[in-house]
């Protein structure tokens, strides 16, 4: 996909996890000295063996309607 392209609106699973990924990864490059539990975060995302069941748990509280605190929300107050 370009940059540019349309977006879908939504992801599978998998496509969901290595955008988390990519986030992270992208981060990490850029900052020059990266927060010490972002540069963990990253490497737990690459190797851990319980991150597919964590992911999996994580998209299970996102897709509650009970989900607190809502980060969309969160970041929505901040603007």
């Amino acid at each position: 996909m370009a940059d540019g392209a349309d977006l879908p609106e939504t992801l599978t699973l998998d496509e969901a996890y290595r955008a988390a990924f990519f986030l992270t990864d992208l981060y990490v490059g850029i900052e020059s000295s990266p927060d010490e539990g972002l540069v963990l975060f990253h490497q737990y995302l690459q190797s851990d063996p319980a991150r597919w069941e964590d992911w999996k748990q994580a998209v299970r509280q996102a897709l509650s309607p009970e989900a607190d605190p809502d980060p969309l929300v969160e970041n929505l107050l901040r603007d």
